[in-house]
């Protein structure tokens, strides 16, 4: 009876490819490492999220909507200015991989729009155009230094969005598919706000002391505009148990946490208000 020869299989390795590759781990120090992350974390609202469950929101329920209207227009407009300035920026710092990880943000923010779109219908009370927006995304696409300013933007935004989705969970009036909904959202906010870190120090690392000083008068003056925007949502914050003041200490010793940003961008009186009462 003949012999049967079984050759063992041996993976080829070629030389130029790096056999480390499978074992790093994705970073959110850098924009392919956090192109990594999204694919990895992408969620179906869908599928995800048990829209079959009721709302019961009793007294809070004004505010709440409200804020939900805020929101939703937060995401609309952060979403157009990312597809606005996402390719003048990978140009600008010649980084294509700043165009992967800003589409995936884009898909991150159109899924936001649907959840808050389909709760807020839930509500019976859907989405309608808003204006709180439009001064701070006319600052922050018009004039010069857009990709800079739109960076130095989001950074805020996406930190106060971060810092308002959590104290969300935390309170006990809102109903468990509100949770539900922003538990998923604060699954993306976390890799937004990374990704604004890395976009702050990319900026920061290209900038020269007359663009920098520019930029921190900008900063400034947008900074005023936003608090006052988030101080404007107090009515509502006092119905549901959510203090502007406590997002804004949140927001502004969150951005500090980069110390070179906290010395060269947060040195104004307004800043350094909310850093002291932290």
């Amino acid at each position: 009876m003949p012999v049967q020869v079984i050759e063992k299989a041996v993976p080829v390795i070629h030389e130029d490819v790096d056999v480390d590759v499978e074992l790093r781990k994705p970073s959110a120090k850098t924009w392919e490492g956090l192109s990594q992350m999204a694919f990895a974390a992408n969620w179906d609202p869908e599928k995800a999220i048990n829209w079959n469950q009721s709302i019961e929101l009793g007294a809070v329920r004004d505010g709440w909507v409200n804020i939900l209207h805020y929101f939703y227009e937060g995401e609309w407009q952060g979403l157009e200015i990312i597809e606005r300035l996402m390719n003048k920026a990978a140009h600008i710092y010649n980084i294509p991989e700043m165009v992967t990880y800003y589409s995936t943000q884009c898909f991150d923010e159109a899924k936001h729009l649907y959840v808050f779109r389909r709760y807020l219908e839930k509500l019976q009370s859907p989405p309608s155009k808003q204006r709180a927006f439009d001064p701070l995304v006319w600052l922050a696409t018009s004039g010069p230094m857009p990709v800079e300013r739109w960076i130095f933007g989001t950074f805020f935004t996406e930190t106060m969005a971060g810092a308002i989705f959590q104290r969300t969970l935390e309170l006990p009036a809102i109903d468990p598919l509100g949770k539900e909904m922003i538990k998923w959202q604060l699954k993306d906010e976390s890799r937004h706000i990374a990704g604004t870190k890395l976009g702050v120090q990319t900026m920061m690392d290209h900038a020269g002391p007359v663009k920098t000083w520019f930029l921190k008068m900008w900063f400034r003056l947008f900074c005023q505009l936003a608090v006052k925007e988030v101080r404007n949502l107090k009515p509502y914050g006092d119905q549901v148990g959510m203090d502007p003041e406590y997002i804004l200490r949140k927001c502004f010793n969150k951005m500090a946490e980069m110390p070179e940003f906290k010395q060269k961008f947060l040195d104004f009186p307004l800043a350094e208000s909310f850093l002291k009462t932290a």
